[in-house]
């Protein structure tokens, strides 16, 4: 995918004007009526100064008067329409800036689990607020900016035209060297601001990163180190800025000067032109007020190549991002499930990581993958079947693929080879919604909202009732705590509960599940890091959660896993043992021998 401003993106970009069409037009407008009166000043100027040089009459008087209202007029009609567009400009910006903060972040939440893995937070918080803000910018400026520039300095050359041909073209005389400059100045801030914002974004997500381990980085004494790394960064970031402004003040200082350069060549030829007899006094006044007046629409002109290179860096990483496809993606026709058994089956199941992210071997030529190697399979050939209310557990070494398969059920990667069945039917042929809402997941790592409990609580199920959150809570155990806390239910909890503790972050986390009630239940090391009173308490609300559901449990404790239905034992990406406790410890085989040296 290439990071360009193309024809098709152009497209796209425009189309966030439509649905606000009308403040466009409005807009566009006044903005007209601004440019209009800017560019009638120096006119209505010349005819005043017309009548002192070409002599004072007692007519002269009525005729001052009657400029000078002419002046106030458009003075007024000036201020009135900066007003207008200015706030209705600025309002359609922020309009379109929430369509596509909203677009984006939908998109998000659509991608797969491999691309959140590849992009940290960080790194999409700087697409979604510091890029979207510079477009807002773009999107409210660039329409007035060029409608604006090219009325004046149509209007301009025209109307100057119209009083003296040659003068007026030795004023814009200069005008095709500004363009020429202006066009390769623009390819390099392009490549200088693409290259900031990819600090930036660098900078953001090692901020992000390091503050979010903050307890780990405190517990080693690291703060020294981080904070060395984030300078670096930093100085990094800031270097590639003052390139930019390097590149800024060279061209837009040298661009700036150009309205002097126009009056001094209208003073030297127009000088020379009134010497020849070939222009009066009142002509040169006119001309000069012109020149001078061209500053604005230059000025306007840079101000818009700033925003345009920063806007179109930015939108092109918008784009980026908004290109990109999820990996798991729903197929058009896929079944809505409704009333699950729970019956799971896998048929010759293999899988690796970066399957959404490597070429498939071609169906039509077979060459390899754009990687240039075969990655490596954490599952190969894999089948089993789990029936209906059957709880069965996954024992094994760390890293041979047990939570890779609690998130091939819930489909959060998708196979590379064979099925997984849910009722018969494959996972890929059912809607993700309505798969995930029959399953439930416990996990060692819990997601707890900057919320209140109650709040934390009814994620389970937005539309519980408070006698429901309260009757989870307490199937949950957590019940009593809640209401010791002074708040109850609307104590806030924190940043990722940081003011609960782990084992009551695990027991909320399980009251969401009594409130969602799924007919699949994951339990992925739910309890591996927590104390044996803390386990306790929470292997009581898995046991009743457990209740009527097809159950599957993942863990290094022998005490979460031994009465288990089935226990399969994986090995080199394959089940090579499959029984119950009782059975594999007495096969003496490799779940045995897991037992022996500690790991369940």
């Amino acid at each position: 995918m290439e990071s360009k401003f193309t024809k098709q993106r152009a497209v796209k970009f425009l189309s966030y004007y439509k649905p606000h069409r009308n403040i466009f037009i409005m807009d566009m407008f006044f903005a007209a009526l601004s440019a209009g009166s800017v560019l009638l000043f120096p006119l209505v100027s010349g005819y005043i100064a017309n009548e002192v040089f070409t002599g004072w009459n007692d007519g002269s008087w009525k005729k001052l008067l009657a400029a000078s209202l002419v002046l106030a007029l458009l003075t007024v009609l000036k201020v009135v329409s900066n007003i207008i567009y200015a706030y209705f400009g600025h309002a359609m910006g922020a309009k379109m800036e929430e369509s596509m903060r909203k677009e984006l972040f939908a998109h998000y939440e659509s991608l797969s689990f491999d691309f959140h893995a590849r992009n940290s937070s960080g790194k999409l918080m700087t697409v979604l607020s510091n890029d979207l803000t510079n477009m807002t910018e773009l999107f409210h400026h660039a329409p007035e900016d060029l409608l604006m520039t090219a009325i004046k300095f149509i209007g301009a050359f025209f109307v100057m035209l119209s009083i003296h041909i040659p003068l007026t073209l030795i004023v814009f005389f200069a005008l095709p060297f500004l363009g020429v400059a202006a066009y390769y100045t623009d390819k390099k801030m392009e490549q200088c601001l693409l290259e900031n914002k990819r600090h930036l974004s660098d900078l953001n997500e090692y901020a992000e990163d390091t503050l979010s381990g903050i307890r780990t980085v405190k517990a080693f004494g690291k703060e020294k180190e981080h904070e060395n790394r984030f300078q670096g960064k930093n100085e990094i970031y800031t270097l590639s800025k003052c390139l930019f402004y390097k590149l800024e003040a060279c061209f837009y200082e040298t661009v700036d000067a150009c309205p002097q350069f126009l009056s001094m060549l209208v003073v030297i030829f127009g000088s020379l032109f009134i010497a020849s007899g070939k222009l009066d006094a009142a002509v040169l006044v006119t001309f000069l007020l012109y020149a001078g007046s061209l500053a604005e629409p230059i000025r306007t002109m840079l101000n818009f190549m700033r925003l345009f290179e920063e806007g179109k860096a930015s939108f092109i990483r918008f784009m980026d991002m908004m290109e990109i496809k999820s990996a798991i993606r729903e197929k058009p026709e896929a079944a809505s499930l409704t009333s699950p058994r729970g019956e799971i089956s896998f048929d010759q199941v293999s899988f690796h990581y970066g399957y959404e992210t490597s070429a498939k071997l071609s169906a039509a030529n077979g060459r390899p993958n754009v990687l240039g190697n075969a990655p490596e399979y954490v599952l190969e050939n894999l089948s089993f079947q789990i029936k209906s209310g059957q709880t069965v557990a996954f024992a094994g070494a760390s890293g041979i693929g047990k939570t890779t398969i609690a998130s091939l059920i819930a489909r959060f990667y998708d196979v590379c080879e064979g099925s997984i069945r849910l009722d018969g039917i494959d996972l890929r042929d059912l809607s993700l919604r309505s798969l995930r809402s029959h399953i439930g997941i416990v996990q060692q790592e819990v997601t707890i909202f900057n919320s209140t409990i109650r709040e934390n609580i009814r994620y389970g199920r937005e539309n519980a009732t408070e006698e429901e959150i309260v009757e989870a809570a307490k199937l949950a155990n957590i019940h009593d705590f809640i209401l010791s806390l002074e708040n109850g239910y609307d104590s806030l909890v924190g940043t990722k509960g940081i003011m609960l503790s782990g084992g009551q972050r695990q027991r909320i986390s399980i009251a969401r599940l009594f409130l969602k009630n799924p007919k699949i239940l994951i339990m992925d090391e739910a309890t591996s890091a927590l104390d044996y009173e803390s386990e306790e308490m929470i292997r009581k609300s898995i046991e009743q959660l457990k209740r009527n559901r097809t159950s599957i449990l993942i863990a290094h404790r022998l005490s979460t896993i031994r009465s288990a239905d089935q226990i399969f034992v994986l090995s080199d990406k394959r089940i090579i043992e499959q029984g119950t406790h009782e059975e594999l410890a007495a096969k003496n085989g490799e779940y045995a021998k897991l037992c022996r040296i500690g790991q369940l």
